[in-house]
C-alpha cells in the first residue's frame, strides 16, 4: 500500500508480491460472491430472481465454495500490508484520507456487486474497515508514544478507548468484517514484532468471527495467509501504491457488468 522499508536479502516475498496474492485471492472471492452467487440467485434478472439455481462445473456450489475459501486469505494479508504501510508512510493522515475517500468511491460498486442495488446501508465495503483500523492503530501509536514502557496509564486508557470506538464505529457502519476486522488489525499491529504470538491471537480473532460474528466456518481459512506473512522479506518490491485503490471499485463494476451480460444472454 504505502512505501515500505528496503532491506538486503532477495529471498522471501516482497510487499508487492503479498499485495498481488491478496488482490488475486480477493478477486476470486468476489468472482464467487458476486458473479456465481448472483447467477444462481438472480437467474431472471437483477430484481426478478427469487429462486436459487446452481448448475455444474463453474456454476456449481462446490466451485463457489472453493473460491470463497481461497478468498479468506485476502483480508489478513491486506491488514498486514496496512500496518507495514502505516509504519513507513510519509503522512499517516493522507494515508487515512485515501482509504476514507475510496471507501466512499467504492460504495456504489460494492452495493451493485453484492446487494444488486445502487445504494444500500445494510453492509459497507472493506475500505471503511481498513480506514477505521488504520485510525485506531495510528491513534494508539501516538497516544502510547510508540508503546513506550513509561507511557502514562491515562494515555494507555485513551488508546484502548479509541480502539474500542473504532471497532464500534465499524459495527455501527456494518462494514465488511466489522468490529472484529478492526480488532484483527489492532492485534496484528500490537504483535507485529512477535510473529508467532500475532498468528495465535489473529487466529483467535478469526475464530471469534465464526463463533461471535456469525461468519461462515471458512473464515478460519484466513490463517492460511500466516505462512505468507512469515515469508515477508521487508522489501517493497515493484508496485504502484495507487493500483489497489482503483482496482477495488473497478473490478466490482467489471463483475457487475459481466453478470448483467451473462443474464441478458441467457448463459
Amino acid at each position: 500500500m504505502e512505501q515500505l522499508r528496503e532491506v538486503k536479502g532477495p529471498r522471501g516475498l516482497s510487499a508487492a508480491a503479498l499485495k498481488w496474492i491478496a488482490i488475486i485471492t480477493m478477486f476470486l472471492d468476489h468472482f464467487g460472491a458476486s458473479l456465481l452467487y448472483g447467477h444462481a440467485a438472480y437467474p431472471t434478472g437483477w430484481q426478478g430472481g427469487t429462486r436459487f439455481g446452481w448448475g455444474e462445473g463453474i456454476w456449481s456450489i462446490d466451485f463457489y465454495m472453493i473460491l470463497r475459501g481461497i478468498g479468506r486469505l485476502a483480508f489478513p494479508l491486506f491488514c498486514f500490508l496496512l500496518i507495514e504501510g502505516l509504519l513507513h508512510t510519509r503522512s499517516r493522515w493522507k494515508y487515512f484520507l485515501r482509504l476514507a475517500l475510496f471507501a466512499l468511491i467504492s460504495e456504489i460498486p460494492f452495493d451493485l456487486a453484492f446487494q444488486r442495488t445502487w445504494w444500500d446501508f445494510s453492509y459497507q465495503n472493506v475500505f471503511f474497515t481498513l480506514a477505521l483500523g488504520l485510525g485506531a492503530v495510528a491513534a494508539w501509536d501516538w497516544l502510547t508514544e510508540g508503546n513506550a514502557p513509561d507511557c502514562h496509564p491515562l494515555r494507555g486508557l485513551a488508546a484502548v478507548l479509541t480502539a474500542a470506538a473504532a471497532a464500534l464505529a465499524a459495527m455501527w457502519l456494518k462494514s465488511d468484517y466489522g468490529a472484529l476486522g478492526v480488532a484483527l488489525i489492532i492485534v496484528m499491529y500490537l504483535l507485529r514484532d512477535k510473529p508467532w504470538g500475532r498468528d495465535l491471537f489473529a487466529f483467535a480473532v478469526l475464530g471469534a468471527m465464526v463463533l461471535i460474528g456469525h461468519a461462515h466456518w471458512n473464515e478460519i481459512l484466513g490463517a492460511c495467509s500466516f505462512p505468507l506473512m512469515h515469508l515477508y522479506n521487508g522489501q517493497r518490491g515493484r508496485q504502484n501504491k495507487y493500483f489497489f485503490y482503483f482496482f477495488y471499485p473497478v473490478h466490482l463494476l467489471f463483475l457487475v457488468g459481466l453478470l448483467s451480460f451473462i443474464i441478458r444472454m441467457g448463459l
